[in-house]
């Protein structure tokens, strides 16, 4: 019985050895195949970095292109803006010196009166 049990150790060490050895090999096997992996992942997502980026930098590329496209809008309004406002400005002057020319006029009419009212009361 002894022996019998001695016999069944040492074929147990022998399978567990044995099974060790299989595990060390495909784990060796399994760091080379995840290498190549990474290495054709790292590969892989370098590219869908750099695609990545280049997509980034063309969208806001447009949005520049389209911030200077609003930029010229907003000034051509703001031109246009001053531009309506110098009329009207210089419609408001021309209006203020005709009424300043009829008040002259009517200042000028009405001490004219005041004169002559003045002169057939002496």
């Amino acid at each position: 019985m002894a022996a019998s049990a001695a016999e069944d150790r040492q074929k147990l060490s022998a399978a567990v050895a044995d099974a060790k050895d299989k595990a060390a090999q495909s784990a060796l096997r399994l760091q080379a195949s995840g290498q190549r992996a990474k290495a054709n992942v790292a590969g892989t997502w370098n590219q869908v970095q750099t695609s990545w980026q280049e997509h980034v930098d063309s969208v806001h590329e447009k949005l520049e292109e389209r911030k200077a496209e609003r930029d010229v809008k907003r000034l051509r309004n703001a031109a246009d803006d001053a531009e309506e406002y110098a009329a009207d400005a210089i419609d408001f002057a021309n209006a203020a010196v005709e009424e300043a020319e009829y008040a002259t006029l009517d200042a000028v009419l009405a001490r004219a009166e005041a004169d002559e009212a003045a002169d057939a009361a002496k």
